[in-house]
């Protein structure tokens, strides 16, 4: 009875720990830039005992190597690895246009009369 319930609890412990991250490879694994003005960057994990190796501030661009509930382990500019926030990063805007194309820049049409909210 001990070995079935053990059997089963890690069995659920797999399926529990493979569906909560989601993992890359160099083909597939998206850009991402931070949002927030300052964000910690750890290379052992939020848990590490030391507190943050790094800050990472708003406009740095990362490559997402693994994306897991909470944090991501990301790449950074300089190469290293390590965790950031999930909520602290989004898509990074595409940059790169086939060959020939321009960049299209849009203007806002300016509203008849002021807009508010209350």
């Amino acid at each position: 009875m001990r070995t079935l319930l053990a059997s089963l609890l890690a069995s659920l412990t797999f399926l529990l720990t493979a569906c909560s991250s989601i993992e890359y490879n160099s083909t597939n694994s998206p850009k991402m830039v931070v949002v927030v003005d300052r964000t910690p960057f750890y290379h052992n994990g939020p848990a590490q005992g030391n507190g943050p190796d790094l800050s990472l501030v708003k406009g740095d661009e990362v490559e997402v190597l693994r994306k897991e509930l909470g944090f991501s382990f990301v790449r950074i500019y300089d190469g290293q690895n390590g965790y950031v926030a999930n909520e602290s990063i989004r898509p990074a805007p595409n940059t790169t246009l086939p060959a020939g194309q321009k960049p299209q820049t849009q203007e806002a049409p300016m509203p008849a009369k002021p807009i508010f909210r209350y």
